[in-house]
């Protein structure tokens, strides 16, 4: 097995998965928002966030039936 490091960025194994919750500025910590509230957008869009992404160069994958599941505690 190749170790993490050698494989290709390209390889879905590598993928960072970014939900639209993470960036929204509507939603709090304890509802999904990973980023500090001035760095969030509201209401941001898969769509959205693939234009940015391919924009930097990043490959993006879109999964549209993804949905961001939160275990309540």
């Amino acid at each position: 097995f190749a170790s993490y490091a050698e494989q290709s960025p390209a390889d879905k194994y590598r993928f960072i998965c970014i939900y639209p919750a993470y960036l929204n500025n509507k939603k709090t910590i304890a509802e999904g928002r990973w980023i500090l509230i001035d760095k969030a957008i509201e209401n941001p869009t898969a769509t959205k966030i693939q234009d940015v992404c391919l924009a930097v160069g990043f490959n993006v994958h879109i999964e549209k039936n993804s949905v961001l599941q939160r275990v309540e505690s």
